[in-house]
């Protein structure tokens, strides 16, 4: 790596726009730790985007007890890739959820375990809308999670 700052991939899914709110508070942290964060939608991201990072943020839906399959579809694209090139990468996982989350928080686990993917942090999980209290927990894990690469802790 050219510089010494880390990098840090936010990756969202959001058709209602939690999502999208929750991912940018999270580069907000990112950015404040001295990080260098790229933030895409699922359907922009890429295998490019997995070997640029250090580390990747997810943030998620729920829709009926499973994953979207917008984010779905960027596991698709970016899978056999990352296992041809070698790509393993620490993550964490925030889900906004209408229920319980468990089902579509156990599907991501399994899809990280086949690139294979690290758990650095348990998920973090939103019922509803998002409250300032999850908008303030979205930056500090954005925060966390780049001062945690740049430490080298992962």
């Amino acid at each position: 790596m050219a510089d010494s700052k880390a990098h840090l991939l936010i990756v969202y899914h959001s058709q209602s726009g939690r999502n999208a709110r929750l991912a940018y508070r999270a580069r907000e942290g990112g950015l404040e730790s001295g990080a260098q964060v790229r933030l895409r939608r699922a359907a922009e991201a890429g295998t490019r985007d997995l070997q640029w990072c250090q580390g990747l943020l997810l943030f998620t839906p729920e829709y009926a007890g499973y994953l979207p399959g917008g984010i779905k579809e960027f596991f698709d694209r970016t899978l056999y890739p990352c296992i041809d090139h070698g790509i393993t990468r620490p993550y964490g996982l925030f889900l906004c959820s209408g229920n319980d989350g468990s089902n579509a928080i156990a599907q991501w686990q399994r899809i990280a375990r086949a690139y294979p993917f690290k758990e650095v942090c348990e998920p973090t999980l939103c019922h509803g809308s998002p409250t300032k209290e999850h908008l303030q927990w979205a930056r500090e894990l954005g925060e966390a999670f780049a001062t945690g690469l740049q430490m080298g802790v992962y």
